[in-house]
């Protein structure tokens, strides 16, 4: 209660003031009022602010947003963020009563209840904002991460479709790896003609409590798990939509990025690569589906078995039979890349503890042609990248050949997405980037994997910090249930630190087309990897050496 010296201090104060002055400082009412100790209980939580804010400035932005990154410390946030309203609402009504003891008369009652609406809605509003921002992120973060010790979900997040009995899972328990997913994951203290000696004795132990080789428990350490220096991810784009019978990874990219310089670049393969090599462990698994692939020989004729007799017959006697060539196995994936993933979709058998059995052939495969260990993957359904173009307000790309086209809708009862862009700068909504991504009209599969790097930079160029807070809740919407990850959630911080050393306009984009990358072809006409070409040119863009002679030379395939 305000003491009769202070309402004397206090005259003729205005309440309304006092309390709005209270909003927007807690204690600043109080001081108008003359009301000194008070003022000092309200402000003093405010002070401590000041100075949590004052010593945040030693961080960068993205080592504050980054400690955020998990569920605990937004709920933590969410709380917060309560009791700051409820504080504030409170220091408002407290300083209204203390004006309200010394005056003499008051507002009709109507009016103050209109007016305390009034004020508790300017008060709320900015805290439902940032509860709303809150919860959002959360969504965020438990419906794309991984969460430590969580079970592979049974029921995919993307519907299987009718191609993924085609393969039986092979169920490998114990194998070989050509190029083994463990030793990669090491520090360099535990690898082996390096390390210490005790440790790499050590790394052994720890892969035995993995279980299962290729899972992801228990987690280790950011560095340990994706190596000191670079972080390497495989980004896929499935094919799924309205009157199509599963999801093909139409786009496969690698992006790594060097986590100390900054350097990033992308690789990217074309769909239908044939006869890609398979890991080891299971180089047979699709032997049965090679036999039905390749053609059979006809049938020799008659002058043919003839001609290949080199004794003279008897009258009547019949030409020895000739033999058929021995099959044997290239070991290799006998169908076009991007028919790969939903083949082995069921595979959880050889993949228990993958979010995504068919995602992890995927990544072995193309981490055993490059050379480069892939450390995650994800995977974006063509929904989800239109809603999320859309989302972050559309992209800005250069276009170096006029195109016309229209694609399928990537959901039942969407519209046909078109495009219709001349040569220069061209700004795109959702739909638009989808149909200049997908569009093979008049143009090669080569061709659209150039449209679809430059647009993956696109939108990472477009995602900048003002955007992600002004669009946070669309994008979260775009991408909840759409994206297929095995990123686990304790990484995201790590993650966001190491994109925000990114250069987007220093990424080295690189295609893996023919004819020098894939000088031959298969039986059925598919362009078949060189893979010494592929893991020479990998290693030359990690070690920043320049290209030989007889290779193409790199060109700015995005910008004017």
């Amino acid at each position: 209660m305000a003491t009769v010296q202070d309402t004397a201090a206090m005259g003729e104060k205005r309440p309304w003031l006092a309390a709005a002055l209270s909003v927007f400082v807690p204690g600043l009412g109080h001081l108008y009022l003359a009301s000194y100790r008070r003022a000092t209980l309200w402000f003093s939580p405010a002070l401590v602010a000041v100075v949590v804010g004052i010593g945040a400035t030693q961080f960068r932005t993205s080592e504050i947003v980054g400690a955020t990154l998990n569920p605990t410390a937004l709920w933590a946030l969410f709380g917060l963020n309560i009791l700051a309203a409820a504080w504030r609402v409170g220091a408002a009504a407290d300083a209204y009563g203390v004006a309200r003891h010394g005056e003499r008369g008051g507002a009709p009652v109507g009016v103050a209840v209109l007016g305390w609406i009034i004020l508790v809605t300017v008060v709320l509003a900015p805290h439902v904002v940032v509860g709303r921002y809150t919860i959002d992120a959360v969504r965020l973060l438990e419906s794309v991460f991984v969460v430590e010790g969580a079970a592979p979900t049974v029921e995919p997040i993307i519907p299987i479709g009718t191609d993924a009995d085609i393969v039986p899972d092979p169920v490998v328990k114990h194998y070989t790896v050509d190029a083994p997913r463990e030793v990669s994951l090491r520090n360099l203290i535990f690898r082996e003609g390096i390390g210490d000696p005790d440790a790499v004795e050590e790394w052994e132990d720890v892969l035995a409590s993995r279980g299962t080789p290729g899972a992801n428990a228990p987690f280790l350490p950011f560095t340990e798990r994706v190596g000191a220096e670079r972080i390497t991810i495989l980004l896929a784009g499935g094919d799924g939509g309205p009157g199509r019978g599963g999801m093909r990874t139409d786009t496969m990219m690698v992006a790594t990025l060097d986590t100390v310089t900054g350097k990033a670049a992308l690789f990217g393969f074309p769909r239908n690569l044939g006869q890609v090599p398979l890991p080891r462990r299971y180089a047979t698994a699709f032997v049965e589906l090679e036999q039905r692939l390749i053609p059979k020989p006809p049938p020799p004729t008659e002058e043919e078995q003839q001609s290949t007799t080199t004794t003279t017959l008897a009258e009547g006697e019949q030409p020895p039979a000739v033999e058929e060539p021995v099959f044997e196995s290239c070991r290799c994936f006998p169908d076009q890349l991007n028919a790969l993933y939903p083949f082995t979709r069921k595979w959880t058998g050889t993949y228990p503890n993958e979010v995504d059995p068919g995602m992890a052939v995927l990544r072995d495969t193309l981490q055993q042609l490059m050379g480069l260990r892939i450390d995650y993957y994800a995977l974006v359904d063509m929904a989800a990248f239109v809603d999320l173009v859309d989302a972050i307000g559309g992209v800005d790309v250069y276009v170096q050949k006029p195109l016309e086209a229209e694609v399928s809708p990537p959901r039942e009862g969407d519209s046909w997405a078109y495009v219709n862009v001349d040569v220069g700068w061209n700004h795109l909504n959702g739909p638009e980037a989808l149909a200049y991504s997908r569009a093979r009209k008049g143009s090669s599969d080569y061709t659209r994997m150039q449209r679809q790097r430059c647009m993956l930079r696109a939108v990472a160029a477009k995602a900048d910090p003002l955007t992600l807070l002004r669009r946070f809740s669309a994008i979260v919407n775009a991408v909840e249930g759409s994206v297929v990850t095995d990123i686990p959630l304790s990484f995201a911080p790590d993650l966001l630190a190491a994109a925000a050393k990114l250069d987007f306009n220093d990424i080295e984009t690189v295609g893996f087309v023919p004819t020098y990358w894939a000088p031959e072809r298969d039986y059925g006409g598919r362009p078949i990897p060189d893979v010494d070409r592929i893991r020479g040119k990998v290693r030359r863009v990690i070690n920043g050496q320049s290209t030989p002679s007889g290779e193409a030379l790199p060109e700015s395939e995005c910008d004017a």
